[in-house]
């Protein structure tokens, strides 16, 4: 998985790619236990470049989730293609990860 990051105001968009899978799942915690560690509160996740993801990148979605759900923070997900969406629904984990279909519209939801 490739991680890039990119300040937009007072959010840091990750732009993910490749699998989200065991190995993927793990950079992906690692760098955001890191983020968070650092006091980050506002996190968009640009998954444009996310070709798969199974039960691993979901475990890793939902640590940082509510990680950042105890800190105050806000995690939206954007770019997300229709397989991983339809993954995300059966899991149930729609529901608890806004996800907004432009870059715009999702930093437009995070407060100022």
């Amino acid at each position: 998985m490739t991680i890039s990051e990119e300040r937009v105001g007072n959010v840091l968009v990750m732009g993910l790619g490749g699998k989200f899978d065991i190995e993927g799942g793990k950079s992906f915690l690692e760098r955001a236990t890191q983020i968070l560690d650092g006091g980050e509160k506002h996190i968009l996740l640009e998954f444009t470049g996310v070709t798969y993801i199974n039960s691993t990148g979901l475990r890793a979605l939902i640590i940082v989730g509510k990680r950042m759900g105890t800190t105050g923070g806000w995690l939206h997900l954007t770019g997300v293609n229709d397989q991983i969406r339809t993954v995300l629904k059966i899991s149930g984990l729609n529901v608890l990860f806004a996800q907004y279909p432009s870059k715009a519209e999702a930093l437009e939801a995070f407060p100022q």
